[in-house]
């Protein structure tokens, strides 16, 4: 079966490599979007010969971008896509073997958790909006269907809609490393504030400044022994996400 991955880029030189190599070793084809980067980003990607398609934007508009990718992808012919950023890189024991299981199963979607790492390379965080990062799938990769799609939002626009069929929750998490450094962080902010006009969200609660909770990533060299970390540790995190869930419900009821 066929994986294209999909992914929308800027200035990510300090973990394009890492990435790329990562999704190499299980895609079969690599499109990216560049949204303008000038770090030397963009010399990367011939690097890497399974990226097959380089497609360029101007302007912040997330919405825009995440629909190219897909309209591009599905011109591949392919049986499963995956969308994931450029400063994420899927845990070492995620093979091309695990993944043509999940392209052979039942399931029309396969979710992944994403590890927040914060100021640290070795420690992810935890409290505050992370809290739900961490425990709810950000990612995915799915079945090829014409019903799949992106909203076309130009900020927080999440993860691909239109799905039917099961879903499975992997065990294998994403390694996040956009909050490692904190001049990035501070722009990263910049950028949201100024693309967002809803003034919904408190950016602010995410400035570097303030206190923060982690916890330290763990990743075995031995399948065996990572392999069953990582099943305590989905398990762990489902038993947490459903008892929020139940707070939550709880709260409203008697609010």
């Amino acid at each position: 079966m066929k994986l294209v991955a999909i992914l929308r880029i800027k200035n990510q030189i300090d973990t394009i490599d890492e990435c790329i190599a990562k999704l190499s070793t299980f895609a079969d084809e690599i499109i990216v979007l560049d949204n303008g980067s000038t770090d030397g980003t963009l010399e990367a990607y011939t690097r890497h010969p399974k990226i097959t398609t380089v497609l360029t934007t101007v302007g912040f508009d997330e919405g825009r971008d995440k629909i190219l990718l897909l309209e591009e992808a599905k011109k591949k012919n392919p049986d499963w896509i995956l969308w994931c950023d450029a400063d994420e890189v899927f845990e070492n024991h995620l093979t091309r073997g695990v993944v043509e299981k999940y392209m052979g199963s039942k399931y029309n979607r396969i979710t992944f958790r994403m590890c927040n790492f914060w100021l640290s390379r070795e420690r992810c965080r935890y409290d505050s909006e992370y809290f739900l990062y961490t425990l709810h799938p950000q990612r995915s990769m799915w079945r090829n269907m014409e019903s799949a799609y992106f909203k076309n939002l130009v900020i927080h626009n999440g993860d691909i809609m239109g799905v039917s069929g099961k879903t499975l929750l992997s065990p294998y998490r994403i390694k996040h490393y956009g909050y490692v450094d904190k001049k990035k962080i501070e722009e990263k902010l910049a950028i949201y504030r100024a693309a967002d006009k809803s003034d919904k969200r408190d950016y602010d609660k995410t400035s570097p400044e303030l206190p923060y909770k982690t916890f330290r990533f763990y990743e075995f060299n031995n399948y065996l022994v990572n392999f069953a970390y990582i099943l305590i540790y989905k398990y762990t995190a489902n038993v947490i996400w459903i008892l929020y869930r139940i707070k939550l419900k709880l709260k409203k009821l008697y609010s």
